[in-house]
Formats: structure tokens, C-alpha cells, sequence
């Protein structure tokens, strides 16, 4: 993978685990205050919806960490990135299955070689999870304005870049 320089290591100020229940709180609010503008202009954010689904996924990936994985980055105990991955996605003309990104979001008060770090980290996560799980490919999309940096690495870290989807397929 091209973007072995930004594997997690001990220069690292953040750790990476598995979300618990106890992250809920943090990854919402983290949603709310930093990424909702980029939405409510379509849709009607509901911090409640989106705790349930959040919930629903933590605890499916407890009991079968195969169906999706949602990870979390602290530093110094703070909640600074979250990251959700989830399997059983086909294209309607295929029977290939996709991982697909939920989301991504990385505390905007990082510096950005902080925030391109833990993104490259991301995408190394959903690759060991994608090919221990033997999913053939992965798709992860954004909806944001400013989209460049993200997409960028996605092409450095293998991905097709189509629009603002990017595709991976893995062997």
C-alpha cells in the first residue's frame, strides 16, 4: 500500500479501538458540531435517529464483528475521529459484495497532518477488515464541498476515483 508511512505507531498521539457503547455520546456530538451543516440543507439531522443506528451497529459488530466495524481514535481520552464501515452491499447488476463506508469524521481542530494521518489510517483499517472478512471490494463516498485531500487519498491508497465515489477492489 502506498500510504505505509502513515501506519498507526507509537509517534502517534491517538489510539484506535473498537467503539463501545461508552463512545455513543462522543461520536454524536462530534457528528453534530462539526459535520450536521453539511447535511441540513438536505435532510433533517436527528441526533436520536442517528445514536439508534450507531447503537444497532456497535452492538452487531460485538457479537459478529464480520457484518461491520466501527472504530474509534482518543487522545488523551478525547474522542477525536470515528470511522464506520459495513458489508452485505451489492450494486443492483452484481453478486460481488462491497464493504461500503458509513462515514467518516475526524475532529476539524486537528492540524491537517494530523487529520490526513488518521484518514490514511482509516483506510488501511478498512482494508485488513475488508480482506479478513473476504470482501472483494470496497466503496466509500463523500458529500462534502471540499472533498479533494479526501479523495486524493483514496487513489494513493489504491482506490478508483469516479465522481466523489471511490472504489477498491481487493484480490
Amino acid at each position: 500500500m502506498i500510504l505505509e508511512q502513515y501506519k498507526p505507531s507509537e509517534r502517534d498521539a491517538w489510539n484506535w479501538r473498537v467503539a463501545n457503547l461508552t463512545d455513543l455520546d462522543e461520536i454524536v456530538t462530534l457528528a453534530q458540531t462539526q459535520f450536521e451543516r453539511e447535511i441540513d440543507q438536505f435532510v433533517t439531522p436527528d441526533p436520536t435517529v442517528y445514536a439508534r443506528n450507531l447503537s444497532i451497529g456497535i452492538v452487531n459488530q460485538k457479537f459478529n464483528p464480520a457484518a461491520e466495524q466501527i472504530l474509534v481514535a482518543r487522545m488523551d481520552s478525547a474522542l477525536i475521529a470515528y470511522a464506520w464501515i459495513q458489508r452485505n452491499v451489492y450494486m443492483p447488476y452484481s453478486t460481488d459484495e462491497m464493504a461500503e463506508a458509513r462515514f467518516v469524521h475526524i475532529n476539524q481542530r486537528l492540524s491537517t497532518r494530523n487529520r490526513i494521518t488518521i484518514l490514511a489510517q482509516i483506510l488501511q483499517h478498512w482494508d485488513t477488515w475488508a480482506s479478513v472478512c473476504g470482501i472483494k471490494c470496497l466503496c466509500s463516498s463523500t458529500i462534502r464541498s471540499e472533498q479533494d485531500v479526501f479523495l486524493r487519498l483514496h487513489t494513493q491508497a489504491g482506490y478508483t476515483v469516479r465522481g466523489s465515489i471511490a472504489f477498491k477492489r481487493l484480490v
